[in-house]
């Protein structure tokens, strides 16, 4: 048997010692205040374990529901996507086939663009040489 550590030898070493000390008339009296905090730390000791496990079981049940209440906003997030998609698919199908002839009237103008740039640079050449005089024939 071992209390706090302390096997039955010293045990009995600290009760001797207790008795020589303190008296037999005052030894029953220090056995009841020893008594009384025991039970009043054990008393304590229930009671913030008990607190302690309560509280924890309330944040287990806020992290449960939190992560519930984010699969469903997940889950309703992807539903309202798949809808989504769904509605503009249509949609994007006739767009797209809008787009490819656009698609080759850009690259004209772009070709066209470019085509006039040249024509610029070309002229601004010749302009050039005519200032200076050498395009005169």
């Amino acid at each position: 048997m071992n209390i706090l550590g302390v096997g039955p030898a010293e045990l009995i070493l600290i009760f001797i010692i207790a008795l020589i000390v303190f008296g037999p008339g005052r030894l029953p009296e220090l056995a009841r205040t020893l008594g009384k905090a025991m039970r009043e730390l054990r008393r304590m000791s229930l009671e913030v374990t008990a607190e302690f496990t309560k509280e924890l079981r309330d944040v287990e049940a806020i992290s449960r529901e939190v992560k519930e209440t984010a699969e469903e906003t997940v889950k309703q997030a992807t539903d309202i996507k798949s809808t989504l998609v769904e509605s503009l698919e249509p949609a994007l199908s006739v767009e797209e086939s809008r787009e490819e002839p656009r698609t080759s009237d850009a690259q004209e103008t772009t070709t066209q663009v470019e085509a006039e740039k040249k024509d610029t640079i070309g002229d601004g050449e010749t302009s050039k040489g005519e200032q200076d005089g050498e395009g005169h024939a």
